[in-house]
């Protein structure tokens, strides 16, 4: 698979991820009780398959490649996108926080654990629509054969980092947590 291709890929499963976390937000908001480990799955999920995995391709291969391919053209788009995933970190640190407070009902917790889930969600899903009609597209018609393929084996790499089934795995996760919310 193209990485590009791949990277939208994994942007449709955290998209999915999204879904589960909205669902949850919205039984919260209609006074309905959240299992915690829907938040601890997420949080999970965050860390090990949204940053360790799927934004570490993009910032230290993907976007290091367009930062040194086009001199400063990339600049400001890149060090945008790159904040906005240290502000998605911020959050998912904040509902990791809020979690055990919430599951205990305490209002404060619940109320952080609402604003925060709010921000992460409406912040990734734009963030995500930038990436794939903006960025994604640039790098398409600029990236060169080589370039893709270099692309794709540090993207191999990263799979064997990650281990073996490590997307198959994250998906899993994603549908436990839909499990739980409908259970």
């Amino acid at each position: 698979m193209k990485p590009l291709e791949t990277l939208k890929a994994e942007h449709s499963l955290i998209r999915q991820y999204l879904t589960v976390l909205s669902q949850a937000r919205e039984t919260m908001e209609e006074g309905g009780r959240v299992p915690k480990q829907v938040f601890e799955l997420a949080v999970r999920f965050s860390r090990d398959f949204v940053d360790k995995y799927h934004h570490f391709k993009e910032e230290l291969q993907l976007f290091t490649l367009l930062a040194q391919k086009h001199g400063g053209d990339f600049d400001g788009p890149i060090g945008a996108l790159r904040n906005q995933h240290e502000n998605g970190r911020d959050h998912v640190t904040a509902i990791d926080r809020a979690k055990e407070g919430y599951d205990l009902g305490r209002a404060t917790e619940a109320g952080e654990l609402l604003e925060h889930l709010a921000a992460y969600i409406s912040m990734l899903r734009q963030h995500i629509h930038t990436e794939d009609h903006g960025i994604y597209q640039r790098a398409e018609a600029l990236l060169t054969a080589d370039e893709n393929r270099n692309l794709e084996r540090e993207f191999r790499r990263a799979d064997e980092k990650a281990g073996p089934g490590f997307f198959d795995k994250a998906r899993d996760s994603v549908l436990q947590m839909d499990a739980l919310l409908k259970a």
